[in-house]
């Protein structure tokens, strides 16, 4: 069942002053599948999209990390290679911490290591709902619920409705369900006519969240 409660968990006080700086622009890749996989990397500034990445090239959005958050964390489970794409999305500063210095800074940490388990939980009920949506909801259950979760963690308040403050494409909203380009701006189309939503090519307003609702949960 989707909710609406962000599982967003901050380490950024944990890791302050730890590891090193690399910045990235837009679009840059921070690793790809297949590098090493020896350090965590925690996000000072801006945003960091995962991505499986298959042999054609198609994509599948798996999260976007924000400010405060880590990723690469399966490192400390004895991954050896990197097994998904990261990119920023937007102007990024990251602090890649190598495995061995973060398990030293979390284990001197009273919270450290409760906090990793929560960040671990998190991360295994956001991929759990990405696998149900796959499995058993259509694409337009699967886009209601990610506009659900995007306005959840990003949405701002305005006299026209809820605007979500990430700048999303349509082919990147396809990647985060799993669906081509097209028949997400088929639905986004649906929604759009039917009162739901507002958008334009960047710019996504929800003005009838039960609207969208009643479509998520519509089998």
């Amino acid at each position: 069942m989707f909710s609406t409660t962000s599982n967003k968990i901050s380490f950024a006080g944990l890791l302050t002053g730890v590891g090193d700086l690399l910045e990235a622009d837009r679009g840059e890749t921070v690793y790809h599948p297949g590098a090493p996989s020896n350090c965590v990397y925690l996000v000072e500034s801006g945003r960091v999209k995962l991505a499986y990445l298959d042999e054609s090239g198609k994509k599948l959005t798996l999260t976007i990390v924000d400010a405060g958050e880590i990723f690469g964390e399966m490192c400390l489970v004895g991954e050896k290679s990197r097994r998904h794409l990261a990119t920023a999305i937007e102007p990024t500063v990251v602090r890649c911490i190598d495995k061995p210095e973060f398990l030293r800074v979390l284990g001197n940490s009273p919270e450290g290591l409760q906090i990793l388990v929560e960040h671990f939980a998190a991360r295994m009920r956001e991929y759990e709902e990405s696998l149900e949506d796959l499995a058993f909801r259509d694409i337009q259950a699967r886009l209601s619920r990610q506009l659900l979760k995007l306005s959840d963690e990003y949405g701002e308040e305005t006299k026209d409705g809820i605007l979500i403050g990430l700048a999303v494409t349509h082919k990147e909203l396809a990647d985060m369900i799993g669906s081509a380009r097209e028949n997400t701006t088929l639905a986004l189309n649906r929604f759009a006519r039917e009162g739901i939503l507002e958008k334009s090519r960047y710019r996504i307003i929800i003005k009838n969240e039960d609207g969208l609702r009643r479509k998520f949960t519509a089998l």
